[in-house]
């Protein structure tokens, strides 16, 4: 850890010419801050949006993109570097990739499912402005979950089939009615995904409901029909990722909407949060912030490993300067 000191503002890093600044609080449970290398070419390196770390391979996904890039490591260089690439949409389309995750031999990847509002241009005139405000766009390609046979010695990869999860949120009594809203206006918007016993865990950037109960589906690839919902509580924020630990799971959280921050990591141990006197809840653990002095959004995350209460954990963030991965160590123990 380098150039340490007593902050309020929880633990904050910013990579910069391969030196990572980090300022944190005792009560803090995230340590071992340092810049990791991707060597190479790696597309749409500043939209980083998801990760997923199998054996000697980190596998990433942009939400600019429209492929899955497959990285190996590369011990005399100490850097991740690309091996291959796969196409999960025809070129002049974005698949919006926000999530991966692996297993039983599958890599999954999922777009956000999400509509949007069309930007501003602070070029074009008031009234052609107030018409794009008007406009709300739905892209097919944004709503896929894909599912792809992964060769974790190799690092190859199968074909690619997928499914579409809007018609069972559209059908769904509560989420429905977020379906249609523009994502990042309290609207359907898939941002997480891990994979335990068997079935994915899908998180929920939007909606968060009354009282900051954030959605997370539970469903087998091959029956999405037989879906269930459980809720967590992330004091306001939504899910930004998840990967699965062997005693529940880890969350990274942030705003709902395009605000800048802040950013957490949470221990969640994979029950519903909905209260009821049947019912015991533990809630979400508040780990620390992962929050940049630069204003890279952190938006995917990956295990490196876990042992003895603590685990070993790979950041990707969103940047408008430079490509941006950290790793650290997270105190688990409760």
């Amino acid at each position: 850890m380098t150039d340490a000191a007593n902050t309020d503002s929880g633990i904050l890093a910013a990579a910069d010419g391969g030196r990572v600044s980090v300022a944190h609080r005792e009560e803090d449970r995230i340590s071992e801050v340092v810049p990791v290398q991707l060597c190479g070419h790696i597309e749409a390196s500043m939209d980083l949006s998801g990760a997923v770390v199998v054996n000697d391979f980190l596998v990433l996904g942009a939400d600019e993109g429209h492929r899955v890039q497959v990285l190996k490591w590369r011990g005399e260089e100490a850097c991740w570097g690309p091996v291959h690439s796969f196409p999960l949409a025809k070129l002049d389309q974005e698949t919006d990739i926000e999530a991966l995750t692996y297993g039983d031999g599958y890599l999954y990847v999922i777009g956000s499912h999400s509509h949007r509002r069309r930007r501003l241009k602070p070029e074009l005139s008031v009234r052609r402005n107030r018409e794009r405000l008007l406009q709300i766009q739905k892209q097919p390609s944004r709503s896929r979950l894909f599912r792809l046979a992964f060769d974790s010695k190799s690092g190859a990869i199968g074909d690619a089939d997928s499914v579409d999860l809007n018609k069972r949120i559209r059908k769904d009594p509560l989420l429905k009615p977020f379906f249609g809203l523009p994502g990042k206006e309290n609207g359907i918007d898939i941002e997480g995904m891990g994979f335990a016993g068997g079935k994915l865990y899908i998180g929920f950037r939007g909606p968060v409901l009354r009282d900051n109960y954030v959605p997370v589906m539970v469903l087998d690839y091959a029956r999405t029909k037989a879906y269930n919902l459980l809720f967590v509580r992330l004091d306001g924020q939504g899910i930004r990722d998840l990967v699965a630990l062997d005693d529940g799971f880890l969350i990274l959280s942030g705003p709902v909407n395009d605000a800048p921050g802040p950013f957490h990591l949470w221990w969640w141990d994979g029950r519903d949060q909905v209260p009821g006197k049947d019912a015991t809840i533990e809630p979400a653990l508040l780990l620390g912030a992962v929050t940049t002095r630069g204003g890279a959004k952190a938006e995917g995350l990956a295990l490196l490993g876990e042992d003895d209460g603590t685990a070993d954990i790979l950041v990707v963030y969103e940047t408008s300067t430079a490509t941006q991965a950290v790793s650290m160590r997270v105190d688990l123990r409760r």
